[in-house]
């Protein structure tokens, strides 16, 4: 079936009529909501100023049956690029095109020279599942929201720039974080010729898997009686003890040797500065993981951001942001037939069977781990991949796995690149405020993908800014200023009692 439906949408062109060559440049954006574009009704075309003073048309509109879409154009001085923006979590709603977005704030972006779309996947709902997936019963909403939506939302664009240009772009690409990111690696694994350049940041790329991983660390921090073990209170201490035995910056968890049971409290006592028995045994499941089931847990350094995500303030871990898309994904999107309705995080059953099951969806549409990137390489793409080291929502060991895979393969140097950043929680935020305090805070990539696809200038060190603990109530960035390239083959060296690296991945890249 699947196959099938790729076979058409790749067989039908997005044809469009565009608006009277001489109707005048002032008239042309409100002549868009009446471009005929097929499987498409646009239901607004109006001209907007933003606070710098930059014009811009914003079409809106729906890709039928009902992905919602917005494509903001230049009114004028656009340089012929292109730029698509992934979304978050479960999706669910149009993100915002107003700058910054993840990964870029080069000139022409800030010049409000690009053209930028975005759309919801093709349903609607909170992102961060505050609210039941239950548009998953419709096998269509999966297949938009796993694997078909950017792929459509680009001819989708083209055909709406040609409207309005008379012609489409010279350069297109893709920026995600997440699930933008697991979306930008999609593209390029299998719509090949869509983009010139795809930049993912902290790529959901092992969906199916990850839906293990988080329920793991829910259920690992709640106890028989459905109490959470370890508390955000203990969290300091914890985060204190990891920065004292591996450094303040860590550039990779895996070369740390950091022991939960060096925080164990005296027999009898229960202390914010130290762990019970039961909290070391949670946090040792953290730092491990589900058994092989994914590429390893939580990286030392991450502590910070367990908070509000599987360690909650008040309540059950299975109320926290980590529990909440964990029971949504897998009651929801998970299996060809749903499980029972009454289904739980506690029905889990970390197997082999288990993991199994959940790829026979996961690899047919939500899964982006096909290492062979040799199609889009042979058309000339470029990929820039960047995970935050101290991720705690997306833990960076299966990019790390993944980029391995791809190098093993041969050349990836000459087409792809992955930068590590020390102590980078997920897409660079947080952990807490959890948005950027400034457009400063945010790491340009953008900039070295165009360069690398335009002028074929290869990215070398790039600048990041990530955070690092305050005695001050607000968190302060700290810059790196070589943060190179890395390499995935590249021996780990990993402490001993690591258990960052104590991890056999049952998956194959």
């Amino acid at each position: 079936m699947i196959r099938s439906v790729l076979a058409l949408l790749a067989a039908v062109p997005l044809l469009v009529t565009p608006g009277a060559a001489a109707d005048p440049p002032a008239d042309r954006c409100a002549g868009l909501a009446r471009a005929r574009i097929p499987q498409v009704s646009v239901s607004s075309a109006e001209r907007e100023t933003n606070d710098a003073g930059q014009e811009f048309c914003m079409v809106q509109g729906v890709i039928r049956p009902q992905t919602r879409f917005t494509v903001k154009l230049p009114v004028s001085g656009w340089t012929g690029q292109y730029v698509q923006q992934g979304c978050g979590g479960l999706c669910g709603e149009v993100p915002d095109l107003t700058l910054p977005l993840f990964g870029f704030q080069c000139a022409a972006a800030r010049d409000g020279r690009l053209v930028l779309a975005s759309d919801d996947t093709g349903h609607t709902g909170d992102p961060m599942t505050s609210e039941p997936a239950t548009w998953g019963a419709d096998p269509r909403a999966r297949l938009e929201f796993g694997l078909l939506s950017e792929h459509r939302l680009r001819w989708v664009a083209d055909a709406v720039m040609v409207a309005y240009y008379g012609h489409g772009p010279t350069y297109r690409y893709f920026d995600g974080c997440s699930t933008g990111g697991r979306q930008g690696l999609m593209l390029a694994q299998r719509f090949p010729a869509d983009f010139d350049g795809i930049l993912a940041g902290a790529p959901v790329h092992n969906l199916a898997p990850l839906a293990l991983l988080n329920a793991w660390v829910v259920l690992r921090n709640t106890d028989a009686s459905g109490r959470q073990i370890l508390g955000p209170e203990k969290i300091p201490a914890l985060h204190e003890a990891v920065v004292e035995k591996c450094g303040e910056v860590i550039d990779d968890p895996r070369r740390c040797g950091f022991q939960p049971s060096s925080l164990r409290c005296p027999r009898g006592t229960d202390r914010p500065d130290c762990l019970t028995p039961a909290q070391v045994a949670a946090v040792v499941a953290f730092y491990r993981g589900p058994n092989g089931l994914y590429p390893g847990g939580m990286p030392y350094g991450s502590e910070l951001g367990w908070i509000d995500e599987f360690v909650v303030r008040s309540g059950s871990p299975v109320d926290g942001n980590t529990g909440r898309i964990a029971l949504n994904y897998l009651r929801y999107l998970a299996y060809p037939q749903n499980p029972p309705a009454d289904f739980q995080l506690t029905d889990v059953r970390f197997t082999r069977a288990t993991f199994d099951r959940l790829n026979v969806l996961g690899d047919a549409i939500y899964n982006a781990t096909d290492a062979d990137l040799s199609e889009f390489r042979a058309r000339g793409g470029k990929v820039i991949l960047y995970h935050g080291w101290a991720d705690p929502s997306v833990p960076p060991f299966s990019t790390v796995d993944y980029y391995a895979a791809v190098q093993r393969r041969g050349g990836s140097e000459a087409f792809t690149r992955l930068y590590m950043v020390p102590a980078g929680y997920h897409c660079l935020f947080g952990p807490e405020p959890t948005e950027h305090p400034s457009e400063v805070g945010i790491p340009e990539f953008l900039q070295p993908l165009m360069d690398w696809v335009e002028r074929d200038v290869a990215p070398g060190d790039i600048d990041v800014l990530t955070y690092a603990p305050n005695e001050e109530p607000d968190q302060q960035f700290v810059r790196f200023l070589t943060v190179a390239p890395f390499d995935a083959l590249a021996p780990a060296h990993a402490a001993p009692g690591s258990l960052n690296a104590n991890y056999r991945y049952v998956g194959h890249y």
